[in-house]
């Protein structure tokens, strides 16, 4: 669908630019709305929130770069060492730019979880920003980013929940959540490579972003950097259309079945070690495994060689790898199920592990 919808978009002739007074240029202004509308109702969102972007680190930066404008010393910032770096990098260069201090909640070693007391116990009367993952990219662990967001706002500070790898895997409601910001990549749910950053209009309007000058005043425009990929966005529409149409629950469901048996079958490999939650619960179908004896780039080119696709070493979830005890660069070998996984597949994989772990 989404392959389809690019394609399309860009044998219409309309791949133009927005605000013109023609009718390539009317096309892109009701793409534009169509696409907030319908990532509007994948995310329990205003449509009106929706911010498009390359990615979700460049909306990240952005949206930071807008942020520190109103920080300084004195000002403190909680992130997590369960997040991707996306959710760190840009508020510690924040805080070097700004004086502001980052205050870093750990999760639990001995679980691969980020209990929400971890991340409340770090709020007090300096917290301006809490920086929160909705899934860990590594483990898959879900925090409760509702009781997160709850306590900041107490506090009187704002929330970003990071929920690209939490967006393909469970039914996401913004409003539910509360938080201030939500941000989401299409890539990761069938779509094109594109972010999608939603922010509550109501601080869109009182950022101060950084922006040419013929840059929209208000909304979504202020904080996008320059003519936004026409016919990516035609792909997220689809993909998102897809999503709603196929049904999260339907997608969870799925997923549970096919994880849990991947997660079984590992923990049956005697040489092997699964990093991070050893259960279901709470989590995303993604997990991080170690082969005793075999550097997890090694174990993951010999999967290669047996036709099965996973990725090694940190996966830009840095802060995470001390606290699991993995090595900073090596990591781990990451292995998940999706929708399209079938459990000839999940069988394939474990066959693969078992055979790699019994030869050395």
């Amino acid at each position: 669908m989404a392959i389809d919808a690019s394609a399309a978009w860009q044998r219409s002739g309309n791949n133009a630019n927005s605000h013109g007074s023609f009718a390539a240029a009317a096309a892109c202004d009701d793409l534009v709305e169509t696409v907030s509308a319908t990532m509007g109702e994948l995310l329990g969102a205003e449509p009106d929130s929706m911010v498009f972007g390359p990615s979700t680190t460049a909306n990240m930066m952005a949206l930071t770069r807008a942020i520190g404008r109103g920080l300084g010393p004195g000002d403190e910032i909680v992130c997590t060492t369960l997040d991707h770096d996306s959710n760190v990098a840009p508020w510690l260069l924040l805080a070097r730019d700004t004086g502001a201090t980052v205050r870093m909640a750990e999760l639990d070693p001995g679980t691969g979880r980020l209990a929400a007391e971890s991340v409340i116990d770090l709020i007090g009367p300096a917290t301006r920003w809490v920086a929160v993952t909705g899934s860990s990219n590594a483990v898959g662990a879900i925090p409760d980013v509702a009781a997160v967001t709850a306590a900041a706002h107490r506090a009187g500070a704002k929330v970003v929940v990071d929920g690209v790898h939490l967006t393909p895997h469970r039914c996401v409601n913004v409003g539910a959540i509360g938080c201030d910001v939500f941000t989401t990549s299409s890539y990761k749910w069938y779509g094109p490579h594109a972010g999608i950053m939603c922010v509550e209009p109501g601080l869109l309007e009182e950022l101060d972003a950084y922006k040419v000058r013929p840059a929209p005043e208000s909304g979504p425009g202020r904080l996008q950097y320059g003519t936004p990929s026409w016919e990516a966005l035609a792909g997220v529409d689809a993909a998102a259309r897809f999503l709603l149409e196929t049904g999260m629950d339907v997608i969870a469901a799925h997923e549970a079945i096919r994880f849990a048996r991947l997660l079984d079958g590992l923990h049956g490999i005697e040489t092997v070690r699964v990093v991070g939650p050893a259960d279901t619960a709470d989590r995303a179908p993604t997990l991080m495994f170690e082969v005793e004896g075999l550097a997890p780039l090694t174990v993951a080119e010999r999967l290669a060689a047996a036709g099965v696709a996973v990725w090694d070493g940190h996966n830009y979830a840095v802060e995470a790898m001390a606290p699991l005890d993995l090595d900073s660069e090596a990591g781990a070998v990451r292995a998940g199920v999706s929708l399209y996984t079938t459990d000839d597949e999940v069988d394939h994989l474990l066959d693969a592990v078992g055979h790699i772990a019994g030869s050395g």
